[in-house]
């Protein structure tokens, strides 16, 4: 196999299944019901991977939605791949490569923000989950909402607008998956959450 040959699903048929194991089910045929703030590697080797796993094993309409709040690398590397990567385990009896196909799209927020509102608005849209590390909650020293970072590039904007789309729409809300560094971040995220809504739409 050629190094060269770049992974895309024109392309899953020149890596045999010897060389990777890959996900069994039609990707089309899935809906997005995860949107991820934070598409990094520790979410593509742990979470996605875990709900590649589900789906194949019969889960449906779990694809993910990622989101990059600032950084447009992530998209420039998968975008052209349709969202496929592989994740390679290595241990002392030697390794296994799995091309992931879980994640569907990679959309960066500051390009692509109406995408972003429009992804977490939507009806097949049940959980969002976060691996934004303790900078990307824009607190103050005190550990409260900082207005000052907590700005339209912020993931509580994006949030917050899409769950309001929601809502006007009649549809119920999300789970917010908290999924970081951040202790007791399931209580933290709630609280600043309600702090910013209750400072921007009282």
């Amino acid at each position: 196999m050629s190094e060269h040959v770049r992974l895309s699903p024109f392309s899953l048929a020149m890596f045999p299944p010897a060389d990777a194991e890959r996900f069994d089910y039609d990707r089309a045929a899935q809906a997005a019901g995860i949107v991820h703030f934070g598409i990094g590697a520790f979410h593509r080797a742990h979470q996605a991977w875990y709900t590649d796993l589900a789906m194949s094993a019969g889960d449906r309409d779990w694809a993910i939605t990622g989101v990059s709040l600032r950084s447009g690398e992530v998209a420039w590397q998968m975008t052209p791949q349709e969202g496929l990567y592989t994740v390679t385990q290595r241990s002392a009896s030697g390794s296994a490569t799995r091309i992931m196909g879980a994640v569907r799209d990679v959309l960066v927020a500051p390009q692509e923000p109406e995408a972003v509102i429009a992804a977490l608005a939507a009806p097949a849209t049940r959980i969002v989950s976060l691996t934004i590390t303790e900078k990307g909650y824009c607190r103050a020293a005190d550990g409260t909402l900082d207005p000052a970072l907590a700005g339209e590039d912020s993931v509580f904007h994006f949030l917050a607008a899409g769950l309001r789309r929601r809502a006007d729409a009649g549809l119920p809300g999300l789970t917010l998956l908290s999924c970081d560094n951040l202790a007791d971040n399931g209580r933290v995220l709630e609280g600043l959450m309600a702090a910013y809504v209750e400072r921007r739409d009282p």
